[in-house]
């Protein structure tokens, strides 16, 4: 077995593994899972690594191919620009959708952040807005909960 061939073999178990990971992240995430699915893809996780290597290492080797057809253009047939362009393109939308879920990450995480600040009183709510009336010496008004602070 040659270079290429595990190379190969190699990148396909990896991409069976990170497409599994989504297929069975989405299906629960609709399921009847779902507070469960949003906790733990609210984390980063180590097939976020996986996805993040495949998409480093796939511009990588793009990169190089198109090295290699810009340096001896006459040795590779015209539609070899095709499947680098197309390469390209859906090596920008893995970027792109790793992108997205790197924000839905921090989504999730400034939501549950922002629960337990509640939680403990300390976020909005009457509670909050009771405190900071008698912080401030006055009386909450009926509307504290709605009006946004002024800043300076």
């Amino acid at each position: 077995m040659d270079l290429y061939s595990m190379l190969a073999g190699a990148a396909a178990v990896i991409a069976l593994l990170v497409t599994g990971f989504g297929v069975f992240a989405a299906y629960m995430a609709f399921g009847a899972r779902r507070e469960a699915v949003r906790t733990a893809l609210g984390r980063w996780t180590v097939f976020d690594y996986l996805i993040l290597a495949v998409f480093l290492i796939g511009t990588l080797f793009l990169l190089a191919d198109v090295a290699g057809v810009m340096k001896d253009r006459d040795a590779y047939p015209y539609y070899h620009y095709g499947y680098l362009l197309s390469g390209l393109v859906y090596n920008a939308l893995a970027g792109v959708f790793l992108f997205v879920r790197l924000g839905m990450t921090f989504r999730l995480l400034g939501e549950r952040e922002e629960a337990a600040e509640e939680r403990a009183g300390t976020g909005g709510g009457e509670a909050g807005a009771a405190a900071a009336g008698a912080a401030s010496g006055g009386a909450a008004l009926p509307d504290d909960d709605h009006r946004e602070p002024n800043q300076a």
